[in-house]
C-alpha cells in the first residue's frame, strides 16, 4: 500500500527523481486514488493523518491538536541537536566503524539530551501522554528519538522515572513493538532496548 523510500546517510536516485530538494523520509501511496507522494516527516504524518484517519493521531478538539502540534514540532527542532551530535557520532564508531571518537561531539549530545529529558519528564508527571489525555504524533515523534538513542544505551533513565514510565508503555503498544526487533548492520542494541519492562 504505501512504499516508505529511506536509505539512512544517502539519497538514492528514487528520492532525488521525486521531486526538487527531496530528503527522506518519503512515501509513495500507490493505493491511493492518485498516485500521492508525501515528502518529509511533517508532510507524510499530515498526509496518513487525512487519508487513512483511523487511529486519529491529532486530536479533534482545538486546543489539545494545537498542543500536539507543539510538541510533535518541538520534538523534530529539539532533537536535531542531539541527532547532529551524539546520534551522529555513534553511527560513525558503530556503523562506519570510525576510529576517531569526537568526544566534543558525545559530550555535547549527552548535555543536550539530558536537557530535553528533563523537560520531558515534567511532561510526563502530570499527563498520561505528551501533549495530554491521549496518544498523539507528538508522542510518536518523541518516542521514535528516544528510541534511536536508547538503541545505543545513550539514554539516561534513571534520572527520569516518569518519563521511563511512559516510554514504557508506548513502547509496549503493538504498534511499536516491531520497531525494537530492528537492527543496525553491524551493531547490537543496549540489552534493555527491546525489554519493556525495562
Amino acid at each position: 500500500m504505501q512504499e516508505c523510500i529511506s536509505v539512512p546517510w544517502s539519497l538514492p536516485d528514487e528520492l532525488i527523481a521525486m521531486a526538487p530538494g527531496a530528503i527522506a523520509p518519503a512515501l509513495v501511496d500507490t493505493s491511493a486514488e492518485v498516485k500521492t507522494t508525501a515528502i518529509g516527516t511533517h508532510a507524510i504524518c499530515e498526509y496518513l493523518e487525512k487519508a487513512h484517519p483511523n487511529p486519529r493521531l491529532l486530536p479533534f478538539v482545538a486546543n489539545e491538536c494545537a498542543e500536539a502540534r507543539r510538541l510533535w514540532r518541538w520534538s523534530e527542532d529539539s532533537f536535531a541537536e542531539v541527532n547532529a551530535t551524539l546520534l551522529t557520532e555513534r553511527v560513525n564508531q558503530w556503523v562506519r566503524r570510525s576510529s576517531d571518537t569526537d568526544t566534543a561531539s558525545l559530550r555535547a549530545g549527552v548535555h543536550a539530551l539530558k536537557s530535553k529529558m528533563t523537560f520531558l519528564n515534567g511532561l510526563a508527571e502530570t499527563r498520561a501522554y505528551m501533549a495530554g489525555r491521549a496518544l498523539t504524533m507528538a508522542d510518536l515523534s518523541i518516542a521514535a528519538h528516544l528510541s534511536a538513542y536508547d538503541y545505543f544505551g545513550d539514554v539516561p533513565w534513571d534520572v527520569t522515572p516518569d518519563l521511563k514510565a511512559w516510554y514504557s508503555r508506548i513502547k509496549s503498544r503493538p504498534s511499536f513493538r516491531p520497531l525494537l526487533n530492528d537492527k543496525v548492520d553491524g551493531t547490537r542494541p543496549a540489552k534493555h532496548y527491546a525489554d519493556l519492562d525495562f
